[in-house]
């Protein structure tokens, strides 16, 4: 039971965000992921409710959607796979990027959990000011990553240039 408490013993077993930021097969799940929890969360805030269920129905809505972005960031960050791949896109971001969009899409990915946690403690406001800190937080990091890498993509020179 000590070896799961001892920190270096768990340290030493978690995987590396580096290795696991350059899989290819992120790409596969966070787009397959990311586009089916954004369709489902976009269908489920259209369907009529009335009441008490309006409010859980939206609830669900939101978070699936608030979830489902963040993955879908993911795999649009993660490595193109081989140019034959239906996933291949064209979109091959750094590791620095791929570091930018994940902890992006991870503070987005807290901003539901933190209003879920903080609002029955009864501080609306303060719960309010952190989520919404967090959400634009990510989407700015998010940003930051695939904004540098449109600019790294456009400053490269082509080969139709040559004048």
């Amino acid at each position: 039971m000590d070896r799961f408490v001892d920190v270096g013993h768990v340290a030493e077993t978690l995987p590396d965000l580096t290795a696991a930021l350059a899989d290819p097969r992120l790409r596969r799940f966070g787009l397959t992921g990311g586009v089916s929890l954004v369709g489902v969360g976009a269908l489920l805030s259209l369907a009529p409710t009335t009441g008490a269920w309006a409010f859980w129905s939206n609830a669900v809505a939101a978070t699936l959607v608030f979830i489902g972005v963040p993955l879908l960031c993911l795999g649009l960050a993660a490595p193109d796979p081989d140019p034959g791949s239906l996933f291949h896109l064209g979109i091959d971001l750094t590791e620095t990027q791929r570091r930018a969009v994940a902890a992006g899409s991870l503070c987005v990915t807290l901003t539901p959990i933190v209003l879920a946690i903080g609002t029955p403690l009864g501080l609306p406001a303060l719960v309010l000011v952190v989520a919404a800190t967090s959400a634009v937080f990510g989407t700015v990091l998010i940003l930051t990553g695939f904004v540098a890498w449109t600019a790294a993509t456009l400053a490269e020179p082509t080969s139709h240039s040559n004048n």
